[in-house]
């Protein structure tokens, strides 16, 4: 049994708006049966297959399948096992007929290495090599070209090519390619043995693009194969590569590969995998070709580090970077060097604009290499105090790796990416002050050939690199600030503009702490929302008590404190509904008890709806169409005269001061103007905070004396109303202002927060209550002057026993 892929490509953009292409794959399976030929050495079965069509169905395929060449001895890289599958079903059955499909395996039965044994060849990967700097050793025992993570790093390989080459002629290892070099190899592990000698064979493809995906599809005219084996004495893969002639033969194996791991690290040589490729023919054959160097791609995992790093350039740092005094007796704190802090993500501009995104990412602190492990802080220790600059243990050695990827093409000259298509990567190394949280560097960004393939060994060196780091006690909202500059001349070819960097700090130290205010916050809201259940359900109690005060209670606010318990409801379902379980982004990690206590909070919330709706409900139908219930009516819509006027022309003070705010607010990459509709979100809750506002302003219009709310209802919904300013001052200086999507309690955009407001709001919902409070004791018009108080007072209702509330 075997199966035959169908694959169909397709493209998508990820967040990072880089094409990138992916591959869906369906298969067709097949039983087959038959008899081998030990003489011939051929294979003859029949059989059929499963798979599916346009139509949706699944149609059976009568096959026969025939290899040839299948040994079962002296089995070598130069014979390949060949064969076809083919339909049996007639070209008229155009749902079972397919064309004839050509197949290709490598040996696996009795294979022999026979590339490899030959003193010649092993003589010849002593080019270009350097002992000097000898690679890191394989440990056999845990990594090996055939398995992960090694065998994935090792899939994406980018080509650097020597000045002279322009073109494929003389420069391309694929002979008869096109005048395009290619831009990438990857290395496959077609079978690894595990004896002492560490032998493997290999399948290479070169491709023009930085697909993930390049070992996919087979083409013998971009691919070698070959045999290698594992140099315990220089730490190097040496391979001997072959073309394919043809589908059943490989020949012309004269191309030779050298991979190593680098056991030290510099400015100019930050890659985890290095490694050439090159000709043993002589320069006036036509299938020679110059030196080709090679790396890993960008930062894939490899599994392997350099032990020590070699610094070039801090004399270039000392006269570059000028030296910050710390601020005297102000205890401010920054990151630590060897922190998970030292990491972050940024957001680039170029001439007030957003041109890119990229990252930074420290390779070592002093000589010793780090490697940053994605869930808390470097993966090895301090090292010892010799890589400090001075006694004060301040100032420390450090290197940075950077990449930055644009958001679209820039033609402009004086671009950073004038030389790139999409990506500048910057290697850098400099001087960090552990007193200041200043950062200084000199960097060295990688420079491309004019049809964008990378040039080895060629650099742009002359560029200053700065980034000042917040406190870690900053308790606003903190960003990285930083710069990458070109120090070179205006009319120098190389030269760019200058790029501002910014980078939203969430520290370590911050992070941990709102992770436990995100769990404080929760509780908070399944304490809150409970009380307002509690205090809901004594209000309809009390109605139950005295149904003869219902229609004197505002609808509007009524109608206010449903639509505070409707609209998350209605919100979050549609969340849900549209919710994509591959699409999560979560910035403190997924913590699954969240999710847990969101269901909790949405049951609760809908609880409260309900009673809500229940008392609106009772509200408006005791409103019945005879003469008293007329006249309150007409104080409800005259409430309503007054109550939205006040809403209007505080909805445009609200707007006017958020506008004013913004203006004095320090702009930023991540900082953006708040949109109309989050200014109207947040004048809802502040209406919310008001509540009872309606019901004063009705309680005015219909001059009545009745205890209409319990108290325990309005000072108790008031209490859980303003309860929220109160932590948000306790907050605002306990904790650093993050992303408003990690606010479960009082978010910022539901509401006025800030110190003046968390004031003002309390002290405006507590005189609302005391209002209510003499209202209902003393006559509506007792909060008025003398003067204004009137002497009409609203009959009491007599309630029917038929129109007693029922709960």
């Amino acid at each position: 049994m075997f199966q035959i892929p169908l694959t169909r490509n397709f493209s998508y953009k990820p967040s990072y708006r880089t094409q990138q292409h992916h591959y869906r794959t369906r298969y067709v399976t097949f039983k087959v049966e038959g008899f081998w030929s030990e003489s011939s050495g051929k294979v003859c079965m029949v059989g059929t297959g499963i798979g599916y069509s346009k139509k949706g169905d699944s149609p059976n395929f009568d096959v026969v399948f025939k290899l040839n060449n299948v040994f079962n001895s002296n089995n070598s890289i130069t014979s390949l096992i060949s064969g076809s599958l083919m339909s049996l079903s007639s070209e008229k059955d155009e749902s079972h007929y397919f064309e004839p499909i050509s197949l290709m395996m490598f040996p696996k039965a009795n294979y022999s290495y026979t590339l490899l044994d030959s003193k010649e060849a092993e003589n010849e990967f002593t080019f270009g090599s350097d002992d000097s700097q000898k690679g890191l050793s394989l440990n056999s025992d845990v990594m090996n070209f055939c398995s992960y993570p090694l065998s994935r790093a090792i899939r994406r390989l980018q080509l650097e090519f020597t000045h002279e080459c322009n073109s494929s002629k003389n420069c391309s290892p694929i002979s008869g390619s096109s005048s395009q070099l290619p831009y990438m190899m990857s290395l496959k592990g077609v079978e690894c043995s595990h004896d002492n000698k560490h032998r493997l064979r290999v399948m290479m493809r070169f491709s023009n693009v930085s697909d993930y995906w390049i070992d996919k599809g087979f083409n013998p005219k971009t691919m070698l194969v070959g045999e290698g084996w594992w140099n315990e004495k220089k730490n190097a893969l040496f391979v001997v590569a072959c073309h394919f002639i043809d589908m059943t033969h490989v020949g012309d194996c004269s191309i030779r590969l050298r991979l190593s791991f680098p056991s030290i690290w510099s400015i100019n040589n930050t890659d985890s995998i290095v490694g050439q490729i090159w000709s043993n023919k002589n320069s006036n054959d036509q299938d020679y070709f110059k030196t080709i160097r090679f790396r890993n791609f960008e930062d894939d995992q490899v599994g392997y580090r350099a032990s020590k790093y070699e610094y070039s350039q801090l004399e270039r740092v000392e006269k570059s970077c000028p030296t910050h005094k710390p601020v005297k007796n102000k205890g401010r704190r920054f990151p630590y060097v060897y922190s998970y802090d030292m990491r972050f993500d940024m957001l680039v501009r170029e001439s007030n604009r957003r041109v890119a995104w990229g990252y930074s990412s420290p390779l070592s602190v002093g000589d010793q290499v780090y490697e940053l492990d994605s869930m808390s802080n470097f993966t090895a220790e301090p090292p010892s105090p010799s890589v400090i600059v001075d006694d004060g243990t301040s100032l420390f050695n450090i290197s940075y790796k950077i990449a930055i990827y644009a958001n679209s093409t820039l033609d402009e000259r004086n671009s950073v990416f004038n030389l790139s298509s999409y990506r500048v990567k910057i290697s850098a190394e400099g001087v960090y002050d552990a007193r200041t949280g200043f950062l200084c560097m000199i960097g060295c960004r990688d420079l491309p050939l004019n049809i964008g393939t990378p040039i080895a060994g060629s650099v742009d060196c002359e560029i200053l690199v700065k980034f000042q780091f917040p406190s870690l006690d900053t308790k606003g909202g903190s960003y990285i600030k930083g710069s990458i500059e070109s120090t070179r001349k205006k009319s120098d070819p190389l030269y760019f503009k200058s790029l501002e960097l910014s980078s939203a700090a969430i520290y370590s130290e911050t992070a941990k702490k709102a992770v436990w205010r995100m769990d404080m916050e929760i509780i908070m809201v399944l304490i809150s929302t409970t009380l307002t259940c509690f205090f809901v359900g004594l209000q309809l109690y009390h109605v139950k008590k005295h149904p003869n005060v219902l229609p004197f209670i505002s609808i509007i606010m009524m109608s206010i404190l449903t639509l505070n318990h409707m609209i998350p409801l209605v919100l979050n379902f549609e969340a849900l509904l549209a919710q994509n379980p591959n699409n999560k982004n979560f910035v403190f990690g997924y913590v699954g008890w969240l999710e847990v206590n969101e269901i909790t909070v949405r049951l609760i919330t809908m609880v409260a709806f309900l009673l809500q709706f229940r008392l609106l409900q009772l509200t408006w139908s005791s409103r019945k169409t005879n003469e008293s219930e007329k006249r309150l009516w007409i104080a409800e819509r005259k409430a309503t005269y007054v109550t939205f006027p006040l809403y209007a022309a505080g909805l445009l003070i609200a707007l006017l001061l958020k506008l004013k705010k913004d203006g004095y607010t320090v702009t930023s990459v991540y900082h953006q103007h708040d949109s109309s509709w989050e200014s109207i979100k947040s004048y809802g809750g502040l209406v919310l905070d008001g509540f009872l506002l309606p019901q004063v302003i009705l309680n005015l219009v219909s001059n009545m004396k009745e205890n209409v709310l319990s108290c325990s209802f309005y000072f108790g919904t008031t209490f859980v109303r303003l309860l929220p300013h109160a932590y948000d001052l306790y907050r605002t200086r306990n904790y650093a202002r993050l992303s408003d999507g990690s606010y479960f309690y009082a978010d910022p955009n539901a509401d006025f927060y800030s110190t003046t407001w968390d004031i003002v709001i309390p002290l405006g919902g507590i005189l609302f209550a005391i209002i209510i409070y003499l209202q209902q004791r003393f006559g509506a018009n007792f909060v008025l002057p003398h003067r204004f108080r009137g002497s009409k007072v609203y009959e009491k209702v007599s309630m029917v026993t038929e129109s007693e509330a029922e709960i």
